[in-house]
């Protein structure tokens, strides 16, 4: 399992690993079963955290005559049965990321010492849940999604003196299309407000194509922990299978994922052994022409070539060449080097 508070830390450079939640939402609907299936059909696949979406008591966070009480209200699952399913996350080695929607379920979170506490952005003003996350030890996701800068600043300013946060950006749509990413907001984030920056994914569940562009893309601006919905399989149709992949899928998400940080590599500057290689495939400074000993250089009596063998003159000793006298001969096409040069001529470079 990698460190996780690794990711919550502002770093110049970055790390090169990606930290992968496989977000069930309530894809179960109310199955204890099914929700365990799907955290078994994980096991092994590359996924470092399963997000799991906990409300205890509905009429803490809805009102009875919302549009959705009545369907939600089916899809609670008890204490006792969330416990099986922290049971099952730990036993398979995932993180388990706690996303309460109202003050008892986050109490509940706390009290079960979860890996990480998340807030929707639906409740970025509950001033109860915010004074209450500011105090737990837990690291915390926040979903920016849909959110305004004031109410970030306001989440922020109640979250005070917590740190160790991570945004997730990710726009509410099932599905998102592409032109509606907006994926430079993820620099933005981070610039604006000192935290991390993580991806939630919302793209079409069957193209694949767009997803991994939007990885990858998301991952160039800077995230590193990414978030992709899960289903147990596109059969059954469940809640948020419009923007999920198959649990027993993830592995392939895993290898992808994989591949766009090994491609991008380390926040720093070096040359790989091929590209070492490949310096020696340069031009180099050759006589035009056979230059006799004393011969005073000047510009007709340099080209430049590609030679199999490298000689000890760089780029930039070309203006350094000029009003040189040689030593010894040199034939045309031949390399020079240091040793061809009078050596009062050549003072630093003796």
């Amino acid at each position: 399992m990698k460190d996780m508070g690794t990711y919550f830390q502002s770093h110049k450079e970055k790390p090169a690993t990606i930290f992968r939640i496989a977000e069930t939402a309530y894809n179960h609907e109310g199955s204890l079963s099914y929700l365990l299936q799907l955290i078994d059909d994980l096991k092994s696949s590359g996924a470092d955290a399963v997000k799991l979406h906990i409300m205890l008591e509905l009429d803490a966070y809805m009102a009875a005559n919302h549009s959705l009480f009545v369907r939600l209200q089916k899809w609670l699952l008890t204490r006792e049965q969330w416990k099986e399913v922290f049971a099952r996350c730990r036993m398979h080695k995932l993180a388990i990321v706690g996303l309460a929607d109202e003050l008892p379920g986050l109490e509940f979170l706390i009290d079960e010492k979860v890996d990480a506490l998340a807030i929707h952005a639906a409740s970025m003003h509950d001033a109860y849940m915010l004074r209450k996350l500011s105090q737990a030890e837990q690291p915390l996701f926040v979903g920016v999604g849909g959110a305004t800068l004031p109410d970030i600043e306001y989440t922020i300013r109640m979250l005070s003196p917590k740190k160790n946060i991570v945004f997730m950006y990710g726009i509410q749509q099932y599905p998102t299309p592409p032109s509606s990413l907006h994926l430079q907001k993820i620099p933005m984030y981070e610039k604006l407000f000192g935290f991390p920056v993580g991806y939630a994914d919302h793209t079409a569940a069957h193209s694949e194509q767009e997803r991994y562009v939007a990885y990858a893309a998301a991952y160039g601006l800077g995230a590193r922990v990414f978030e992709q919905h899960v289903t147990l399989d596109f059969v059954s149709k469940h809640i948020d299978d419009e923007s999920a992949i198959e649990a027993n899928t993830f592995i392939q998400f895993t290898e992808n994922t994989n591949m766009i940080s090994l491609m991008s590599g380390p926040l720093k500057f070096e040359l790989k052994e091929d590209e070492k290689k490949y310096v020696h495939s340069r031009k180099q400074m050759v006589a035009a022409r056979d230059l006799p000993i004393d011969a005073i250089l000047t510009e007709r009596d340099i080209q430049f070539k590609r030679m199999e063998d490298w000689a000890d003159m760089g780029p930039d000793d070309f203006d350094k060449l000029f009003g040189r006298t040689l030593l010894q001969p040199v034939n045309e096409g031949q390399a020079f080097s240091w040793k061809h040069i009078v050596k009062k001529d050549r003072g630093n470079y003796v």
